[in-house]
Protein backbone atom coordinates (compact mmCIF):
# COMPACT_ATOMS: atom_id res chain seq x y z
CA UNK A 1 0.00 0.00 0.00
CA UNK A 2 2.58 2.07 0.72
CA UNK A 3 4.38 1.55 -2.80
CA UNK A 4 1.43 2.23 -3.99
CA UNK A 5 1.01 5.91 -2.89
CA UNK A 6 4.67 6.43 -3.65
CA UNK A 7 3.65 5.93 -6.60
CA UNK A 8 0.90 7.80 -7.25
CA UNK A 9 2.85 10.71 -5.47
CA UNK A 10 5.59 10.61 -7.78
CA UNK A 11 3.33 10.65 -10.77
CA UNK A 12 1.70 13.73 -9.71
CA UNK A 13 4.62 15.86 -8.90
CA UNK A 14 5.73 14.50 -12.52
CA UNK A 15 2.55 15.85 -13.63
CA UNK A 16 2.62 19.30 -11.59
CA UNK A 17 6.41 19.66 -12.97
CA UNK A 18 5.11 19.07 -16.60
CA UNK A 19 2.35 21.25 -16.41
CA UNK A 20 4.46 24.34 -15.14
CA UNK A 21 6.79 24.12 -17.66
CA UNK A 22 4.68 25.62 -19.96
CA UNK A 23 5.84 28.45 -22.39
CA UNK A 24 3.75 31.99 -21.52
CA UNK A 25 3.78 33.29 -25.39
CA UNK A 26 3.35 36.98 -25.95
CA UNK A 27 4.26 37.34 -30.00
CA UNK A 28 4.21 35.14 -32.21
CA UNK A 29 4.86 35.67 -36.82
CA UNK A 30 5.98 33.24 -39.49
CA UNK A 31 7.30 35.14 -42.92
CA UNK A 32 7.79 33.17 -45.88
CA UNK A 33 10.55 33.84 -48.85
CA UNK A 34 11.76 36.95 -46.83
CA UNK A 35 12.84 39.92 -49.35
CA UNK A 36 16.02 41.32 -49.53
CA UNK A 37 15.87 44.53 -47.16
CA UNK A 38 12.82 44.67 -45.81
CA UNK A 39 12.34 44.66 -42.09
CA UNK A 40 9.49 42.69 -40.54
CA UNK A 41 8.13 43.97 -37.21
CA UNK A 42 6.45 42.46 -34.57
CA UNK A 43 5.07 44.75 -31.69
CA UNK A 44 4.72 43.91 -27.48
CA UNK A 45 2.12 45.30 -25.47
CA UNK A 46 1.21 46.05 -21.98
CA UNK A 47 5.05 45.28 -21.03
CA UNK A 48 5.42 44.29 -16.99
CA UNK A 49 8.51 46.40 -16.13
CA UNK A 50 10.15 43.75 -14.96
CA UNK A 51 9.48 40.93 -17.35
CA UNK A 52 12.05 38.61 -18.45
CA UNK A 53 11.58 38.33 -21.98
CA UNK A 54 13.12 36.32 -24.77
CA UNK A 55 12.42 35.85 -28.17
CA UNK A 56 13.28 32.55 -30.42
CA UNK A 57 14.08 32.80 -33.94
CA UNK A 58 13.98 29.72 -36.64
CA UNK A 59 15.27 30.10 -40.32
CA UNK A 60 14.82 28.11 -42.90
CA UNK A 61 16.98 28.61 -45.72
CA UNK A 62 18.20 27.31 -49.03
CA UNK A 63 21.47 27.65 -50.69
CA UNK A 64 21.58 28.26 -54.61
CA UNK A 65 25.35 26.95 -54.55
CA UNK A 66 27.32 24.93 -53.12
CA UNK A 67 30.23 27.27 -52.24
CA UNK A 68 31.33 29.07 -49.13
CA UNK A 69 29.55 32.59 -51.12
CA UNK A 70 25.93 31.29 -50.46
CA UNK A 71 25.58 33.50 -47.47
CA UNK A 72 23.12 36.00 -46.09
CA UNK A 73 22.81 38.59 -42.77
CA UNK A 74 20.54 38.32 -40.28
CA UNK A 75 19.85 41.41 -38.65
CA UNK A 76 17.76 42.18 -35.56
CA UNK A 77 16.95 44.90 -33.70
CA UNK A 78 15.12 45.86 -30.76
CA UNK A 79 13.18 49.08 -29.77
CA UNK A 80 11.88 49.60 -26.16
CA UNK A 81 13.60 46.75 -24.68
CA UNK A 82 17.02 46.01 -24.26
CA UNK A 83 18.96 43.35 -25.08
CA UNK A 84 20.94 42.05 -22.33
CA UNK A 85 23.74 40.14 -23.99
CA UNK A 86 25.33 43.74 -25.45
CA UNK A 87 22.46 46.43 -23.73
CA UNK A 88 24.66 49.00 -25.17
CA UNK A 89 23.69 47.70 -28.88
CA UNK A 90 20.31 47.38 -29.77
CA UNK A 91 21.22 46.10 -33.05
CA UNK A 92 22.05 41.96 -33.74
CA UNK A 93 23.69 40.74 -36.98
CA UNK A 94 24.68 37.32 -37.69
CA UNK A 95 26.28 36.34 -41.08
CA UNK A 96 24.66 33.22 -41.60
CA UNK A 97 27.03 30.75 -44.15
CA UNK A 98 25.10 28.13 -45.84
CA UNK A 99 27.64 25.70 -45.59
CA UNK A 100 27.84 26.25 -41.72
CA UNK A 101 24.38 25.42 -40.91
CA UNK A 102 23.26 22.07 -40.67
CA UNK A 103 21.40 20.19 -42.90
CA UNK A 104 18.20 19.01 -41.67
CA UNK A 105 15.75 16.38 -44.07
CA UNK A 106 13.05 17.35 -41.39
CA UNK A 107 13.25 21.10 -41.32
CA UNK A 108 9.70 21.48 -40.44
CA UNK A 109 9.03 23.87 -37.81
CA UNK A 110 5.95 21.00 -36.57
CA UNK A 111 8.81 18.99 -35.89
CA UNK A 112 8.71 21.11 -32.43
CA UNK A 113 5.31 19.42 -31.68
CA UNK A 114 5.15 20.13 -28.06
CA UNK A 115 5.81 24.47 -28.90
CA UNK A 116 3.93 24.25 -31.69
CA UNK A 117 1.02 23.20 -30.01
CA UNK A 118 1.94 25.71 -27.52
CA UNK A 119 1.85 28.91 -29.45
CA UNK A 120 -1.11 27.51 -31.49
CA UNK A 121 -3.26 26.83 -28.44
CA UNK A 122 -2.02 30.53 -27.11
CA UNK A 123 -1.59 32.81 -30.27
CA UNK A 124 -4.86 31.05 -31.91
CA UNK A 125 -2.40 31.29 -35.10
CA UNK A 126 -2.00 28.13 -37.31
CA UNK A 127 1.62 27.63 -38.24
CA UNK A 128 2.20 26.78 -41.75
CA UNK A 129 5.36 25.46 -43.94
CA UNK A 130 7.49 26.83 -46.54
CA UNK A 131 7.05 25.26 -50.09
CA UNK A 132 10.40 24.45 -51.31
CA UNK A 133 11.28 23.45 -54.67
CA UNK A 134 14.40 20.99 -53.08
CA UNK A 135 14.81 19.70 -49.96
CA UNK A 136 18.38 18.00 -50.52
CA UNK A 137 20.09 20.92 -48.98
CA UNK A 138 18.00 22.84 -46.72
CA UNK A 139 20.08 24.87 -44.13
CA UNK A 140 18.33 25.57 -40.69
CA UNK A 141 19.38 28.25 -38.16
CA UNK A 142 17.95 28.84 -34.53
CA UNK A 143 18.28 31.72 -31.97
CA UNK A 144 17.41 32.61 -28.63
CA UNK A 145 18.16 36.18 -27.30
CA UNK A 146 16.61 37.29 -23.57
CA UNK A 147 15.47 41.41 -23.64
CA UNK A 148 14.59 43.61 -20.56
CA UNK A 149 11.69 46.17 -21.53
CA UNK A 150 13.46 49.34 -21.66
CA UNK A 151 12.73 52.27 -18.55
CA UNK A 152 10.46 54.83 -19.10
CA UNK A 153 10.59 54.49 -22.96
CA UNK A 154 8.30 56.62 -24.46
CA UNK A 155 7.74 54.14 -28.04
CA UNK A 156 5.84 51.25 -27.86
CA UNK A 157 8.33 47.87 -27.50
CA UNK A 158 9.00 45.60 -30.64
CA UNK A 159 11.38 43.09 -32.04
CA UNK A 160 12.10 44.05 -36.14
CA UNK A 161 13.98 41.44 -37.85
CA UNK A 162 15.02 40.90 -41.71
CA UNK A 163 18.26 39.29 -44.46
CA UNK A 164 20.51 41.71 -45.89
CA UNK A 165 23.67 41.09 -48.48
CA UNK A 166 22.28 37.77 -49.24
CA UNK A 167 24.51 35.66 -52.02
CA UNK A 168 23.14 32.96 -53.28
CA UNK A 169 21.21 31.85 -50.18
CA UNK A 170 17.55 32.45 -50.05
CA UNK A 171 15.39 32.34 -46.82
CA UNK A 172 12.63 30.80 -47.41
CA UNK A 173 10.96 30.64 -43.96
CA UNK A 174 11.60 32.17 -40.60
CA UNK A 175 9.35 31.87 -37.26
CA UNK A 176 9.89 33.95 -34.06
CA UNK A 177 8.33 33.49 -31.02
CA UNK A 178 8.30 36.10 -27.95
CA UNK A 179 7.59 34.95 -24.45
CA UNK A 180 8.67 35.60 -21.21
CA UNK A 181 9.48 33.78 -17.88
CA UNK A 182 10.85 30.11 -17.90
CA UNK A 183 12.78 28.62 -21.35
CA UNK A 184 11.19 25.16 -21.43
CA UNK A 185 13.22 22.40 -23.02
CA UNK A 186 10.80 22.23 -26.66
CA UNK A 187 11.54 26.00 -26.92
CA UNK A 188 15.70 25.46 -26.07
CA UNK A 189 15.90 23.12 -28.94
CA UNK A 190 15.44 26.01 -30.93
CA UNK A 191 19.10 27.17 -30.34
CA UNK A 192 20.44 26.03 -33.45
CA UNK A 193 24.04 27.44 -33.97
CA UNK A 194 26.13 26.89 -37.23
CA UNK A 195 27.99 23.38 -36.86
CA UNK A 196 32.15 24.13 -35.45
CA UNK A 197 34.93 22.87 -37.70
CA UNK A 198 34.89 18.96 -36.37
CA UNK A 199 31.18 18.94 -37.75
CA UNK A 200 31.73 20.50 -41.54
CA UNK A 201 30.99 19.41 -44.57
CA UNK A 202 31.47 15.77 -43.72
CA UNK A 203 32.15 15.27 -47.36
CA UNK A 204 34.69 17.90 -47.78
CA UNK A 205 36.55 16.42 -44.80
CA UNK A 206 35.83 13.29 -46.68
CA UNK A 207 37.87 14.45 -49.75
CA UNK A 208 40.55 15.98 -47.40
CA UNK A 209 41.11 12.67 -46.33
CA UNK A 210 41.43 11.12 -49.69
CA UNK A 211 43.87 13.37 -50.37
CA UNK A 212 46.09 12.71 -47.72
CA UNK A 213 45.57 9.38 -48.07
CA UNK A 214 47.00 9.51 -51.70
CA UNK A 215 49.76 12.12 -50.72
CA UNK A 216 50.93 9.21 -48.09
CA UNK A 217 50.84 6.81 -50.45
CA UNK A 218 52.43 8.04 -53.53
CA UNK A 219 55.33 8.99 -50.29
CA UNK A 220 55.44 5.41 -49.62
CA UNK A 221 56.15 4.52 -52.98
CA UNK A 222 58.98 6.83 -53.29
CA UNK A 223 60.56 5.66 -50.54
CA UNK A 224 60.25 2.43 -51.64
CA UNK A 225 62.00 3.25 -55.11
CA UNK A 226 64.56 4.99 -52.98
CA UNK A 227 65.71 1.99 -51.42
CA UNK A 228 65.33 -0.61 -54.21
CA UNK A 229 67.52 1.88 -56.02
CA UNK A 230 69.93 1.94 -52.94
CA UNK A 231 69.90 -1.78 -52.83
CA UNK A 232 70.46 -2.13 -56.40
CA UNK A 233 73.42 0.98 -56.04
CA UNK A 234 74.72 -1.35 -53.32
CA UNK A 235 74.74 -4.58 -55.00
CA UNK A 236 75.98 -3.72 -58.37
CA UNK A 237 78.99 -1.12 -56.58
CA UNK A 238 81.60 -3.58 -56.97
CA UNK A 239 80.93 -4.69 -60.71
CA UNK A 240 81.15 -1.35 -61.69
CA UNK A 241 83.95 -0.55 -59.84
CA UNK A 242 85.91 -3.63 -61.94
CA UNK A 243 84.22 -2.76 -65.13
Amino acid sequence: MLRKLMVLGWGMCLSLSLMAQETIIIGFDQVFNLNHDEVYELQMKNLNPGAQLWTAFYLVGVPKSASNNSQADFVVKGEGVINKAHPANPTERVNLVANHLPVRQNYSFHEFEDLVDEIEEQTGKKIQDPVLGTTDNVRVYGQIMDWIPEYNSSTPAKISFGITNPQDFEIKAAYVVIGEAQKTPQLLALDIHPLDSQQLEPSLQGQSHRQQFSIARFEAKFLIFLTLLGAAIFLNWGKWRRN
